[in-house]
């Protein structure tokens, strides 16, 4: 009985040292964040990102770094499997998740291995008060500022799934969230996926943030800029508490895009914080989120780990985000089959010299594009493009009546992985994607809109509002309550309900009174 025990003991021990010696691994994404909108890229000189700029001098700046989509909802199914989206049936937003959710993600499997999980802000890939169900065990659900699903505390403890009020700048809260989980699980290997909804509108920086940004300028490029300075904030104070914790050198951080700025094409400063352009630049490179040009689907791509990968890097070969999920994956000591991803440690530690892909595939919405080495062929039903990104990032230079025979070798690498794809290859852009075309690829720029076709804020009108706040109130006391506001409605819906009751509740006062209609 005692050799048994002993050697019970003695298994136990061996895990916990085997999970022990696993590093800790932090994914934090953006949201609709330009390429060069980071101040490591050394482009724009209006940035306040001073812990990014330490970020990336600790560590690598990837200039070649890829989202798998020019989209918020497959860019992010794929980096939360590893796999090009388009093989599990979320190629575009509106997709059904009905696929994703069959899906193991990396919190699964990094769950086996022994790490505990975490998902915070942004999830986007379904119902929001069960990300518990793809492998996390805590999470935080806030993209916005209105109250958030989620089942932890600030002070790191577990609580059931429950609606948490909003009460400060949701990028601000999902910082203190991110160090509240860190907290907790010093003492195990964990997995923190930190998904700001910055700079995507809505654009809402507080009046803190924003007067970090004085001075003449596009109001949207100054919510912007004061977006990506509260993401920085987060970033200071994360890689602060992992330094008080000596966790620094057990930490693998990674800083992704999910795509590139929407720069509508003529980046109109349009009143108000919403649809339009977000602010975000994506110059010197071609495009805009919505497109395969490098301008949608090369973004900031920061690494870190003190200790191994060494520090000061500029790596100029193409990686993409769900080179992330593997990497994480094999430092777990797990070895997934059938997954797009690579572990790019070897390229990053110089062990390596060889590109991660012998070729990178995109495929969205009538566009699809494959990038081997330098070269890159883009194409649609009815036009074709051959770059070479090495002496021509910007995408100016059609090269393709030059060299027939690389584009000819790209276009069948392409077949055979469109082939490969459970959707039949797409055939024609959208209209908005032809205007884009034109506008960024073949020199028919596109005039400013008629001033009335202007993006202009909205203003419910009165009468709707009065509309609504008798339906609400239904004691006829000339006061709505959240209760009353909410009318039994459960689910996805009720943090975006919630949030419109406190926008009428003028007064602050838990209630919408009759003397507030606006």
């Amino acid at each position: 009985m005692k050799f048994f025990l002993f050697l019970s003991l003695l298994s136990a021990a061996s895990h916990y040292l085997a999970a022990a010696e696993k590093p800790n691994v932090i994914i934090i994404y953006t949201d609709d964040h330009g390429w060069p909108d980071v101040g490591p890229a050394g482009i724009h000189q209006d940035l306040k990102t001073p812990h990014l700029d330490a970020l990336a001098a600790s560590g690598v700046r990837c200039t070649d770094g890829y989202s798998s989509a020019p989209q918020c909802v497959p860019s992010r199914a794929g980096l939360m499997t590893g796999k090009y989206q388009n093989r599990i049936g979320v190629p575009a937003n509106g997709s059904s998740m009905e696929t994703f959710n069959k899906e193991t993600t990396i919190a699964d499997h990094l769950k086996t291995a022994g790490y505990t999980t975490a998902q915070i802000g942004k999830w986007h890939l379904g119902k929001g008060n069960q990300i518990d169900q793809h492998g996390f065990d805590f999470f935080y659900n806030k993209n916005a500022n209105r109250p958030a699903y989620g089942n932890f505390t600030l002070e790191g403890e577990k609580v059931s799934t429950q609606l948490f009020p909003h009460k400060t700048f949701h990028l601000d809260d999902c910082s203190e969230h991110a160090l509240a989980f860190i907290k907790a699980q010093k003492d195990n290997p964990f997995f923190l996926y930190l998904a700001y909804r910055a700079p995507h509108v809505p654009l809402d920086a507080p009046q803190k943030h924003l007067d970090r940004f004085p001075g003449k300028m596009p109001e949207r490029r100054r919510q912007a800029l004061a977006m990506i300075a509260a993401m920085d904030d987060g970033v200071g104070a994360i890689t602060e508490t992992l330094k008080k914790l000596d966790l620094t050198k057990k930490t693998l951080i990674f800083y992704i895009g999910d795509n590139g700025a929407p720069l509508k094409i003529h980046k109109l400063d349009a009143p108000g914080g919403g649809p339009g352009w977000d602010g975000s630049l994506n110059e010197p490179l071609n495009g805009e989120k919505g497109m395969l040009t490098e301008g949608g689907i090369r973004v900031p791509f920061l690494i870190t780990w003190p200790g191994t990968i060494p520090s000061g890097q500029v790596y100029t070969r193409p990686v993409i985000a769900l080179d992330a999920s593997v990497t994480a994956l094999h430092l777990a000591g797990l070895n997934i089959p059938d997954l797009d991803g690579r572990n790019i440690l070897p390229q990053l530690k110089g062990d390596v010299k060889e590109d991660a892909h012998p070729a990178l595939y995109w495929r969205w919405v009538g566009q699809a594009t494959v990038r081997r080495g330098d070269w890159k062929l883009l194409r649609n039903g009815t036009r074709a493009y051959l770059f070479d990104l090495a002496s021509d990032k910007e995408e100016k230079k059609n090269l393709i009546k030059k060299n027939p025979r690389i584009a000819a070798e790209l276009s069948k690498l392409l077949d055979t992985w469109e082939a490969s794809l459970p959707a039949p290859k797409s055939s024609s852009l959208t209209k908005q994607g032809n205007i884009y075309f034109d506008h960024y690829l073949d020199g028919k720029l596109q005039s400013l809109p008629a001033k009335a076709n202007r993006v202009k804020p909205k203003k419910a009108p009165a009468v709707a509002a009065e509309k609504l706040f008798k339906a609400r109130d239904k004691n006829k006391d000339g006061q709505v309550t959240l209760e009353e506001f909410i009318a039994g409605r459960t689910g996805d819906k009720v943090p975006t309900i919630t949030g419109i009751f406190h926008r009428r509740d003028l007064n602050k006062n838990g209630v919408w009174e009759k003397s507030e209609i606006k």
